[in-house]
């Protein structure tokens, strides 16, 4: 009991004391090996809206990059394994266990166990996902040791018990301001206006065809690394995806290092099964609810912040929810606590006026968003 409280605790400072997304997980890894040593592991967030990974963080691993290929084609394969995350993340059960074939646990001849856990050198594999009490995920995880040392049963209830405060923890630090760390010449050097469009082909052997320029800056701003590095990461996840779900579409909402928001939209390109993604900053109406559902507002409290967004009195929101005004109220003051603020103007300015504000002067694109290059283009969109 003990041991859980203090892990409890361990993730809460965690979360109070990173200053993004990124550091978080950093510090969950070390939070969780005090508790539950591990041989390797990783830990990546999602976006709840699609459920596929926007980074990775992992430890003890000496060939990353072949690992996420791996993990990538197993779990994102034609050829769904019945052990795969992407599975887990669909069931209630938040924490799973694969031990190697003399255990008593699942797992046994799939292709994730043979392929990619004993292939490492490990003999047992802990998943896990992170569900907010909304049952919103907001990260996926797995933990893993060498054979002969698999996890407890007392280790599974414990992290089982605080996979709800990891999930905040993503959540929470998802809004935060950027880390100084990100921040400086960098930084500086990474978010200046590059001219043309941000489009990236990635083609049927996950090898990358074709990237803009513009494109190449945002996996810098992401910290997806360079694509001429070819290292498989989250854009391999999402073509992948795609690729599945043909012909619908992907969406997926990300937040840069030095915090701004942004849209990555990806489509088949053509019969080959190639996958074209274009990246553009994101507009209010595109993350306000990612962005409500980050600051943990209730339904209501969401409808009542869109109501507030479209400039709407207490009165008017009132009527069009068939609440009471002092309900209206109430649930304004949640908001404000909920997201640091004490006004309505203050909301406002926090969840639309420091993403626009800046902008404004600047000549507009043909499209009607703000043309922050010169370029005088429209947004490039590729349907497949």
């Amino acid at each position: 009991m003990r041991s859980a409280q203090r892990l409890r605790a361990g993730i809460h400072d965690a979360a109070s004391a990173a200053a993004d997304g990124a550091q978080f997980r950093e510090f969950v890894m070390d939070v969780l090996g005090a508790f539950v040593p591990y041989d390797g592991g990783c830990l990546a967030p999602v976006d709840p809206a699609v459920v596929v990974p926007t980074g990775f963080t992992t430890r003890g691993l000496d060939d990353p990059v072949g690992v996420l290929r791996l993990s990538i084609e197993i779990e994102y394969g034609p050829d769904l394994d019945p052990d795969s995350l992407y599975v887990l993340i669909h069931r209630p059960a938040g924490v799973r266990r694969i031990e190697e074939p003399s255990g008593p646990g699942a797992g046994h001849g799939t292709r994730r166990y043979l392929e990619l856990v004993s292939q490492l050198g490990m003999g047992h594999e802990l998943q896990l996902v992170f569900r907010d009490s909304g049952r919103r995920c907001w990260g996926v995880g797995e933990l893993l040791r060498g054979p002969g040392r698999g996890f407890t049963d007392a280790e599974l209830a414990m992290l089982d018990d605080v996979l709800h405060d990891i999930a905040n923890g993503f959540r929470s630090t998802l809004i935060r301001d950027a880390s100084e760390r990100t921040r400086g010449a960098e930084v500086a050097g990474t978010t200046c206006g590059c001219p043309g469009p941000a489009v990236v082909v990635i083609g049927a052997d996950d090898e990358f065809d074709s990237v803009t320029t513009s494109a190449a800056v945002w996996f810098e701003r992401l910290g997806w690394g360079s694509p001429a590095q070819g290292r498989p990461g989250p854009a391999h996840v999402i073509a992948r995806q795609v690729r599945r779900t043909r012909p619908t579409p992907a969406t997926v909402r990300l937040r840069t290092l030095d915090g701004e928001w942004a849209v990555l939209r990806a489509a088949i390109f053509d019969e080959t099964g190639r996958v074209v993604m274009t990246f553009e900053r994101a507009r209010l109406p595109e993350i306000v609810t990612l962005v409500t559902a980050a600051y943990g507002l209730t339904p209501r409290e969401s409808e009542v912040l869109v109501e507030v967004l479209a400039g709407r009195s207490r009165n008017e929101i009132a009527s069009r929810l068939f609440i009471s005004p002092y309900t209206v109220q109430d649930h304004l003051k949640s908001i404000f606590t909920k997201t640091g603020v004490n006004s309505r103007r203050s909301l406002v300015s926090r969840l639309a006026c420091t993403e626009y504000m800046p902008r404004f002067g600047a000549d507009l694109r043909p499209d009607g968003w703000f043309d922050e290059n010169g370029t005088k283009t429209a947004a490039v969109e590729v349907r497949p």
